[in-house]
This record gives structure tokens, sequence and C-alpha cells, in this order.
């Protein structure tokens, strides 16, 4: 029997993968395959928002990758990436942000295919958001949903009041480009309450296409390479392991800490960290695993008065009431998970490119010195609470991703080098301030109490720093280890091609240069629609 040829292998079934699959067949003209390592997620848990808290942790789910441990930092610090269809979008918390224009024209500074007038187009053509007060750029008949959370309260009106009062403006979409301000969040979650994953949006639609082949439970474990060029995959899954060949492009869209772990298992990479791990140098490129980033984050609580909040809302037959009232009409506060307010702010004084990003949210978790395990996504307080996630958008510091041995199943050291710039620190420090200056607002003074966590004992500069150490956790959005740039310090060009090696791109977050201000999964899904038209103008 002859083994199928597939124009395009697409790595990984995650926010960019699904994207990639489905405008790569929608033509018909192209063979396309999909490999995913996961399952289907086809589950209530997935398509219910809320749910991702039953989720999270569940290793059918999640990829689980330690950290390399750092002085100050909690014991068992561990990265958690959705697994299976849809990736990261099939379990996250749905949090919408497009980014800046700022951010796609740095991008373009040196890769013009990436300038915010294409990807202000792309997010017109991928979006449907039709929600009165809508920006004239935003799409509304793509195939990904996107709505605004419905929740209102006094204290959630407060919290936007209280923005108001710091100088923001009050933003009827937040995602107005080039504004910063203040506003409901927007969430993947279609108009029927169900979670808009990359998969949902995307690539189910497709499925029915009889030249797009999709497999789960199948673990890549290196690129096929002929001499220069990638011809195929080596797949491993029940019925043993096999090459598939790869007439055009293999495509690795495996994310920020596993695309770099497939090139540098296929011999692409630093030659110290391939020789290292007992794998032979086919193509020496410095930059594969470094130029790691995450948006560093941190939560801060306080009782909440005159206001019931969440707290007590998710367990016993509170959890039950709400669970039932999705399944009867799929609305309620099963229905979303995000926090109810966002505010883009800038330290730095850009009026029109945020640096930090406030979640706010009527619940607070018990997070405590002595509860180090992952601040600010542990379990709920017993009394009403607020909190405030704020995050860092621009990093300084810059981590590494490196295979450890020649084995696809071994884990991969990460090191997460928090702190590595100490600008990072001094500036979460402001972060931490300005989180304070925000809730003593006179807006929020009817409803927002004593600080919980972490205290005000917690005062000085130096207090505060040390506080960082334990209260910081990931955002869970990491990119750059295969970044867009030169053959000395980039991995990808412009157009996502790894440089050296013919037929071999990279579409995931890991293309970024620099983190995009949010969230990123909606910038995600974005470079898989970008990708998808470079590639398809490059194939003729």
């Amino acid at each position: 029997m002859t083994e199928t040829v597939y124009d395009f292998i697409i790595v990984g079934a995650g926010s960019s993968g699904c994207v990639l699959a489905d405008r790569l067949s929608a033509s018909g003209k192209h063979k396309v395959l999909l490999v995913e390592a996961g399952g289907r997620n086809e589950t209530e848990l997935v398509n219910m928002p809320r749910a991702f808290m039953k989720m999270f942790g569940n290793p059918t789910y999640f990829w689980h990758f330690p950290i390399k441990p750092q002085p100050g930092r909690p014991a068992g610090e561990v990265w958690p990436y959705g697994r299976g269809l849809g990736g990261s979008s099939s379990t996250n918390g749905t949090w919408y942000l497009r980014g800046m224009p700022a951010d796609y024209d740095g991008w373009a500074a040196g890769h013009k295919e990436w300038a915010w007038t294409e990807i202000s187009r792309c997010f017109q053509a991928m979006e449907s958001y039709r929600v009165e007060g809508a920006h004239r750029t935003r799409g509304a008949d793509g195939p990904l949903q996107v709505t605004q959370l419905p929740y209102r309260s006094p204290a959630i009106a407060a919290s936007i009041e209280a923005g108001v009062e710091m100088g923001l403006p009050r933003l009827s979409d937040i995602n107005t480009p080039g504004t910063l301000g203040i506003g409901y969040t927007q969430a993947t979650v279609d108009r029927r309450g169900r979670r808009a994953s990359s998969y949902r949006a995307f690539l189910k639609p497709a499925l029915s296409r009889p030249n797009l082949t999709v497999l789960t439970d199948a673990l890549v474990e290196k690129v096929e390479l002929d001499g220069k060029r990638a011809v195929g995959i080596k797949v491993r899954t029940a019925n043993g392991t096999r090459i598939i060949k790869a007439g055009r492009e293999v495509i690795l869209s495996a994310g920020a800490l596993q695309s770099p772990k497939l090139l540098q298992l296929s011999g692409i990479g630093p030659a110290e960290v391939l020789t290292r791990a007992g794998v032979a140098v086919w193509h020496d490129l410095a930059a594969v695993g470094r130029h790691l980033a995450d948006h560093a984050m941190v939560s801060l609580s306080y009782r909440l008065h005159n206001d019931p909040g969440f707290n007590k809302e998710f367990s016993g037959w509170r959890l039950m009431t709400h669970a039932l009232r999705y399944y009867l009409t799929r609305k309620g506060l099963m229905a979303y998970t995000s926090p109810e307010v966002t505010a883009l702010l800038s330290l730095q004084g850009r009026s029109d490119w945020p640096d930090v990003q406030f979640g706010i949210g009527p619940f607070s978790m018990r997070s405590s010195e002595e509860i180090k395990a992952d601040p600010g996504r542990g379990a709920l307080e017993d009394e009403p609470g607020i909190t405030v996630n704020a995050i860092a958008l621009r990093p300084k510091s810059r981590g590494a991703v490196c295979i450890r041995s020649a084995d696809i199943t071994d884990q991969i050291e990460v090191d997460a080098n928090w702190w590595g710039d100490p600008a990072d620190k001094a500036f979460m420090v402001e972060m931490v301030r300005l989180v304070r200056r925000y809730m003593r607002q006179p807006a929020l003074k009817h409803f927002v109490g004593e600080e919980v966590v972490p205290g005000p004992r917690i005062e000085s500069d130096e207090q505060i720093a040390e506080v960082l150490e334990w209260l910081t956790s990931p955002g869970v959005h990491a990119t750059g280890t295969c970044r867009m740039g030169g053959p000395t310090d980039g991995v990808v060009d412009g157009r996502l091609r790894v440089h050296g090696i013919q037929g071999l791109r990279v579409v995931d977050c890991s293309v970024m240069p620099v983190p995009p201000a949010g969230n990123t999964n909606g910038p995600a899904m974005v470079v898989g629609w970008r990708a998808a038209e470079l590639i398809l103008q490059d194939a003729g």
C-alpha cells in the first residue's frame, strides 16, 4: 500500500495549529495532515468555560513543564499548557485581547509582513464580535465568536469608575486599538455560552473536508531531514512508530516550549545544547530555545464589603445550582471565567501602548506565604473578596528551553530566569503600588476593605520585592523561543521559515520577537491566520 504524502504536515493542534489546518485546507487544493499528541477534547469540561477550574492540572488536558529551581522562588514551580485539540484555547481562562498596534509594528520593524495594517485586517476577518460599541476595526462575521462578559454588580461598576478616577478612558470596547483604558472583559466564549476554542471555531467545521486528516494521540518524535530540507516527521502512535512524508512543508505549531524541543531533537539548534544531549548537530542555529519570555502576574486581594462576590458560589449546593442553570440555559456564572473588568495602563507614560494589565473580579484566593504552590490560582476564600490580577506586559528578562537527551519523553529544562534583568522586579514593585493606588480610589471606598494579600505590613520597596519572590506566578504566555530575526539572533524569518532549512516553518507564540500587550491566545490565532496567507502565497 502506498504511503500518503501530504502537502503540509502541521505538528500541534493548538491555538495556531487549528487555524492553520482550516486555512490551508479550505481551497481543497492541498492535502493537509494535522498531528496532535493529545486527545480530541470533546467533553463538557472543555465546552463549559468555568469548568476549566475542574480540569486544571489534569494530564488529560494539560502538559506540565517543571521550571528550573531559582533561589527565592517556591519549590516545584510548574507551567501548565493545554493538551489536545485546541491546545491552551481549550483549557485557558478565555480572556481575549488582541494586543496593540505598537506590538505588531514593532515586529514589523524587521519583518514587514507583520505590520498592524496586515494584522488588523486578519483580526477583522477572523472575529465575530457583535456587541454595541464595538470599534470599527472589529470583525462581525468571522469564525471566532468573541463576547463581552455579562456579569454586572455594584462593586464591578465601581471598579470601572475607579479606573476613570485614575484618568483611564472608559472603553465600550476594551480591544480599541492603540488606546489605554478600562472596560468589561471580552472572552472566547460563543453566543450560546460555550468555549470558543481554536478547535471549535476553526478546525471542527473543517473536519468534513476530504483533503484534511487529523491524527490525535500521536507523538511526533522529530522532523525528518534530507540534507537541508524537511521531508516529513517521525511519529509514534499506539500502532507503533512510522515516518510520514511531506511534499511541501512541515510546520511546527507545538507551542513556545515544545516547538524548540522538536527542532533540537531534530538536530536544529545550539550545537552545545545538542551535543550535550547526545543529538547529532544537523544545523547549528544558536537562537533555538533562547529568548524565552513570559508575562509575570501578581494577585492582590482585599476584603469585599456590601457585595457578596463569588467566593461562596463555587462549592456545595450553589455550585450544583450554577451547573444546572448552565446546562438548561447556557447562561450564568459557569458560562464565563475571566476577570470581569480589564484595565490597560502604562507606568512609562505611553498613551498608546500599555505595559500593565489589570484583571479585576469579585473573588479572592487562599494565597499566602504559607501557600506558595501557585499564588492567584488557588482555592477560593470563605469570606467575600475582590482581587486585582496585575500583569507586567513587557518583561526584559529572558530564559531558555533546552533538551536534556535525545528521548522525546524526557522533560525539557525550562529556565524562566525570573528577574534576570533587575529592572523587571523594580517594575513589579511599582506595579504593586499602582494596584494599591487603584484600590484606594473614592469609587471603591464603599466596597474595598483591608488588603489581605500580601497585606498592609508589606510597605517598603525591599519588603514588596521580597514578597514578589513567592507571590509572582506565570502568565503562562510564553513567547520568543523560535523568534523572528536574522540567522544569528533569530530562528525564523518574516515568513516564519526556519533559517537554513527548506520546507520547515514554525507557527505559534514561539515566533513572537517580544510578547504582545495582553493575553496570547488571540495573537496566537492571528499568527496562524496570517501565516496561512504567507504559506499559500509561497505555494504559488
